[in-house]
């Protein structure tokens, strides 16, 4: 072998060795103010379940859906319980650091984007009896294509009706129980056909 071929080879190598993976991606999952307020209390009668879950969601790199409505509304119940502002920033601030994954707090929706989404989907009675941060938090997660996760049974009996990618997780949802399992199938399913999807490596 010439020197030339060898010195190319021998780059080549060095290289595959310098090559970092770029991580997978996976889902995008939207969480609930119910979801996020069960999470940061541990009195909260739905925090072992949503602890459970969150647990084992956590490891498949997704990209966490927290919209801004969800972060207000979410701070303010926090200031309500703890009475005090500085200990709820506090709290939301490190949620978001101990956060696994990519935080998308998805678009803030304009007064003209909002009209848009009544028309399109409550004009075809699609959750038109959702209350209006509800009605938001929802349609960000459908026009998104996320899968949302909730405590909320109101909310999630209304949505569910016209989109199937909403999962309820609460201690006792007994009514709904085939949905964790039904949600752990979708991300083993998402986590499988997205290591197909993967480009073969250097």
């Amino acid at each position: 072998m010439s020197k030339g071929k060898k010195a190319i080879k021998k780059q080549k190598k060095k290289a595959k060795l310098l090559t970092i993976q770029a991580p997978e991606i996976g889902p995008t999952v939207l969480l609930d103010s119910s979801f996020v307020l069960a999470l940061l209390n541990v009195r909260d009668p739905n925090y072992k379940a949503v602890k459970g879950i969150f647990g084992f969601v956590e490891p498949y790199n997704c990209r966490f859906h927290i919209p801004l409505y969800v972060f207000s509304e979410v701070v303010s119940k926090i200031i309500q319980r703890e009475k005090r502002v500085s200990c709820a920033l506090k709290i939301i601030e490190n949620f978001r650091k101990e956060l696994h994954g990519i935080l998308l707090t998805g678009a803030s929706p304009s007064l003209e984007e909002i009209l848009d989404r009544y028309k399109i989907l409550a004009s075809r009675k699609k959750l038109r009896f959702l209350q209006s941060n509800d009605f938001i938090i929802a349609t960000e997660g459908i026009l998104s294509k996320s899968i949302i996760l909730t405590c909320d049974v109101g909310m999630y009996e209304k949505v569910k009706r016209n989109y199937g990618d909403i999962y309820f997780v609460a201690t006792d949802s007994r009514k709904y129980k085939n949905d964790i399992p039904k949600l752990t199938k979708k991300l083993l399913e998402l986590s499988k056909n997205s290591k197909k999807n993967l480009p073969p490596k250097i």
